[in-house]
């Protein structure tokens, strides 16, 4: 997987999680990339096996974004896209990593998977692929993409691995 080509959005289908009752390992899914939120709302859930706390996206409450000039009011839900939170419900992501230089986080393993593999890339190549300024290599700090900080960010993403 080139991390020129993908962006994280295309990893919001399974996010792991902090349960912000009982701080273990949870989960929201149900996303999916490239579509309207509208369409798959219903879908997207968050549910910790460890205290059973569950939450629908559906049942979250609406924002008003604006009023037009006849006042009639546009609602919806805020999606928090590129931060280190799951974009639905707004929860922690699981796997995160405070450095020397700022935080690395990835919304699941597949993600830090891709991220580690970019790092750790000495020969980083777009294949062809144009630049896209939301792709996971233009979004990563320029910290992250430091050749003299790549041992320490990998043995750091290390530590956030599942054992």
């Amino acid at each position: 997987m080139n991390p020129y080509s993908l962006r994280n959005e295309d990893f919001i289908d399974t996010i792991d999680v902090v349960c912000p009752k009982c701080k273990t390992k949870a989960l929201v899914s149900g996303g999916q990339p490239y579509s309207e939120i509208k369409e798959y709302e219903a879908q997207v859930g968050f549910s910790c096996t460890a205290c059973g706390y569950n939450v629908k996206y559906i049942n979250t409450p609406e924002s008003t974004f604006y009023t037009n000039s006849n006042g009639i009011k546009r609602n919806g839900r805020i999606l928090i896209m590129n931060a280190p939170c799951d974009p639905f419900f707004g929860f922690d992501v699981w796997y995160r990593v405070e450095t020397a230089y700022g935080l690395l986080w990835a919304y699941n393993i597949n993600h830090l998977s891709v991220i580690e593999s970019y790092i750790a890339d000495l020969q980083r190549s777009r294949d062809g692929i144009p630049n896209q300024n939301n792709s996971i290599a233009s979004r990563l700090p320029q910290w992250a993409k430091d050749a003299k900080n790549r041992e320490y960010l990998i043995k750091m993403l290390r530590r956030v691995r599942p054992r």
